[in-house]
């Protein structure tokens, strides 16, 4: 998954934790969802729902950047490491209280006027302003190349999540008080496995890129971090909103355009057509926290065009198969998904070397760009949907889907190619070497889960995320 040198067997193994990780995600909320339907029934679960929606926009949109602008600096100075997340977890502090803030401002209209719940909502926004430092501390780990904390994060956080709700639902003890506590509490406790960023950060010169950076505070970081910090976060802010909109968009819209039956049909469509790009997005995130301290574009186009071809062979298995479950496994009314679901695993395709050639945006100084790409990737979403949905429902969704793929591409390739100064073809066109190299990776990671799995100790010849000589977690 890398165009070779002595990183190649660190980054599969870094995507290799990244992607398990990632996996549990959605692994606890098929053993969660139906334990809290259950407990609460549907006034109470939309109850819940209503309580951490305001935790949950906080949470994506009041990190004003941080963490990114953490993995892009302490990638290629880990010696700032305290001196940033002292600067970055203060400024979180504020952003929070803020939202707080607001939150009871808009008590009345959040709560319908509900004094129960709209004191849930305050509870669990209150909660949600030192998660925030939780994702302070997961940017750092990514920018210090410590992926098996924050595989660990993750981990740590289904099992907590998992375990209380099963516990609690047992007990007869799970009400939506409740449900909100162990939500907003269990990230709280995860943040405990980044313990060691509080330690003496390294010094060594071998740990610090030497790459040239167009960044001008790159070079006056020692005489302060906080402006760096803010510059590059609020330039990633912007297009972290676009992209969040981007993922509601079609379903807010669905309701009032087309009515409830076309969104619960693409609803289930868009669920099974998210499932191949969790490898895309674990890759992204892991990429962006190597090239950040090393820049290697040919690594990054590599990667690309590795990751289209493994999602399109994802692709093609489900979609080849769809028709045979999909009506078995959410019922027979939503056999009419089928056609939108392999429209959007076709949309999925297509958005993938956009996602790859953003992370070479980031990663190269420039996140401007990459918000500005997905603004205008959101205006033509936003314009299709309006224009098409009200005529064709679910399809019309998906059309616009695949049109705002195109759009960010598009924009993604030819702005990185500039920037990155690499032929833009080659992000997209695949390789027939890059089916082998498919195949060699692939088969490593298979061998390396199965060592492991038998307790045998790693190749040692193989150097690892924690291997000396990187800024690993081990």
């Amino acid at each position: 998954m890398t165009s070779g040198g002595e990183a190649a067997p660190t980054l599969r193994r870094a995507v290799l934790l990244m992607t398990a990780s990632s996996l549990l995600v959605p692994a606890a909320g098929v053993l969660t969802q139906p334990i809290l339907a259950q407990a609460l029934g549907v006034e109470g679960r939309g109850a819940l729902a209503a309580a951490i929606a305001p935790a949950v926009l906080a949470i994506s949109v009041a990190t004003l950047g941080l963490p990114d602008a953490l993995v892009y600096y302490l990638a290629k100075r880990p010696g700032l490491t305290r001196k940033a997340l002292m600067w970055a977890a203060l400024m979180s502090v504020v952003l929070g209280l803020v939202c707080l803030l607001l939150t009871v401002l808009a008590l009345p209209f959040l709560s319908g006027g509900d004094a129960e719940l709209g004191s849930l909502i305050v509870l669990g926004m209150s909660l949600t302003v030192p998660a925030l430092l939780v994702g302070v501390l997961r940017g750092a780990a990514t920018g210090r190349q410590m992926w098996s904390a924050v595989a660990s994060e993750r981990l740590v956080n289904t099992a907590l999540r998992i375990v209380a709700f099963v516990l609690l639902w047992v007990l007869g003890e799970l009400t939506v008080l409740a449900a909100v506590l162990v939500s907003t509490l269990s990230p709280l406790v995860c943040g405990v496995v980044y313990w060691r960023l509080l330690l003496r950060p390294p010094t060594d010169a071998r740990e610090v890129s030497t790459d040239p950076a167009d960044d001008p505070y790159l070079d006056r970081l020692a005489d302060g971090i906080a402006r760096p910090l803010v510059s590059y976060g609020s330039r990633v802010w912007l297009g972290s909103v676009a992209e969040m909109l981007l993922s509601r968009m079609g379903q807010i819209l669905m309701t009032p355009l087309a009515g409830v039956v076309e969104l619960g049909l693409f609803s289930v469509a868009t669920t099974i057509a998210d499932l191949p790009l969790i490898l895309a997005i674990a890759i992204q995130g892991t990429l962006f926290g190597f090239n950040s301290k090393t820049r290697d574009a040919g690594k990054v186009q590599t990667t690309t065009r590795l990751t289209v071809l493994v999602t399109m062979a994802g692709c093609v298995v489900l979609g080849g198969t769809l028709p045979f479950w999909i009506g078995r496994l959410f019922g027979d009314e939503f056999q009419a998904a089928t056609v939108p679901t392999l429209m959007l695993m076709l949309s999925a395709i297509v958005c993938i070397p956009g996602l790859m050639a953003a992370v070479g945006l980031s990663a190269w100084g420039r996140p401007g760009l990459r918000s500005s790409g997905l603004t205008i990737t959101l205006a033509v979403n936003l314009v299709v949907l309006l224009v098409l949905v009200p005529a064709l429902g679910a399809i019309g969704a998906c059309w616009a889907s695949i049109a705002s793929n195109v759009v960010m591409s598009s924009y993604m390739i030819v702005t990185a190619g500039r920037v990155m100064n690499v032929r833009r073809r080659d992000f997209v066109v695949v390789r027939p070497s890059d089916v082998g190299l498919a195949w060699r990776e692939g088969r490593r990671l298979l061998s390396e889960l199965r060592s492991r799995g038998r307790g045998r100790p790693r190749d040692r010849s193989e150097p690892g995320v924690g291997d000396r000589g990187t800024e690993g977690d081990e």
